[in-house]
Formats: structure tokens, C-alpha cells, sequence
């Protein structure tokens, strides 16, 4: 939370300075830190990594690709600022890429579950929602804008309207949930 610079000690944060003594049996010395307020976090340390299971907003859609505003990570929870993310046609599932449509598989607004799978370029990582339980997780019917629920992998359903709409959805985590089929593992 400190460091030097030009023979002056700056913090890096905003927080309660510590100053510890260190007595290791040489020379005493002292050791200043910024403790920071109501168990927040410094900004490094909510680095996002390959192999991480993120939370997303898809922003945007295109023939080949949607673009992701990630949140939330797994380990790391709500992140304080917010990573670009790319779900490639060729990452939304596996099998032959020539047959997923992105618009089939998410829309604008969906909230989905995705995987790090590399650190892409400079302003956004490359996602995959290629395993069941990857995908959609949240979507607003079209008509109604109520919450869907997932039916299959690949298809939500309003519950008052019973409009079914395509998606790429996650195998939900409650097995129990009697609106959910055994088509989530194909």
C-alpha cells in the first residue's frame, strides 16, 4: 500500500497507516503500510486469470462474436472495475461452429456464466460457454420482459406467455428444478 519515489513515501491507497517495527535480532527498522477500511481490496488483487469463471452482461451481439461486460468473478466476487469480454461463434459450444448462430445463443441483456479461456488482446478476454454448465443463466423474455427459464441447453421459456426464445443456457445447478430436462446434456 506504499511505496517511494524521489526519497518520499507515497500510499497507494486510501486507508489507516501501520508502521510496524521489525526487530530480527540485527538492526531495528520499521515497516509503513496502508491498512485499507471495511475489508476492501486493492485493485491488484482482483487480477482475472485463464481457467476463471466469470460473470457477464452481454453488451452486444455480431454475426460471429458477443461482446461480454464482465462483473463478477469466482474467488474474487463483484469486481471493482469492470473487463471487456469476446464469446467467439467458435467458443459458445462444443461441436461444429458452422452451425451456432450468436443470436440464437444470446441477446443483449442476458447475464451469462462464462470461462476465461485466454487474455485476448489488449481490452478484452476471450470467453467460452462451450460446458453445460457455461452459458446463459438470466434472460428477459421479448415480449413481456419477465424473467425466462431455462427448458433445454439451447432454449428459455417465459413463464406467463410461454414464448420459448433460443439461447445458449446453463445446466441450472438445482437438478430438482421440475421446468428443466435431461436435453442439458447434449
Amino acid at each position: 500500500g506504499t511505496y517511494i519515489r524521489g526519497g518520499h513515501m507515497f500510499a497507494s491507497a486510501v486507508g489507516k497507516l501501520v508502521v510496524t517495527l521489525l526487530n530480527d535480532g540485527r538492526e531495528p527498522s520499521h515497516v509503513a503500510s496502508v491498512e485499507l477500511e471495511q475489508g476492501r481490496q486493492y485493485a491488484s488483487s482482483q487480477i482475472l486469470a485463464v481457467g476463471q469463471t466469470v460473470l457477464g452482461k452481454v453488451v452486444r451481439i455480431m454475426m460471429q462474436q458477443a461482446t461480454v461486460e464482465i462483473v463478477a468473478a469466482d474467488q474474487l466476487g463483484s469486481l471493482k472495475e469492470h473487463h471487456g469480454g469476446i464469446i467467439r461463434k467458435e467458443d459458445v459450444r462444443i461441436g461444429v461452429s458452422e452451425e451456432v448462430q450468436i443470436y440464437e445463443s444470446f441477446r443483449p441483456g442476458d447475464i451469462v456464466l462464462a470461462k476465461i479461456i485466454s487474455l485476448g488482446d489488449s481490452r478484452r478476454y476471450y470467453l467460452s460457454t462451450a460446458d453445460n454448465d457455461l452459458g446463459v443463466i438470466r434472460a428477459t423474455c421479448s415480449k413481456s420482459g419477465e424473467a425466462m427459464t431455462p427448458i433445454s441447453w439451447r432454449e428459455m421459456e417465459c413463464p406467463s406467455t410461454k414464448i420459448r426464445e433460443p439461447r445458449k443456457c446453463a445446466k441450472p445447478k438445482d437438478s430438482d428444478n421440475p421446468n428443466t430436462s435431461d436435453d442439458f446434456t447434449k
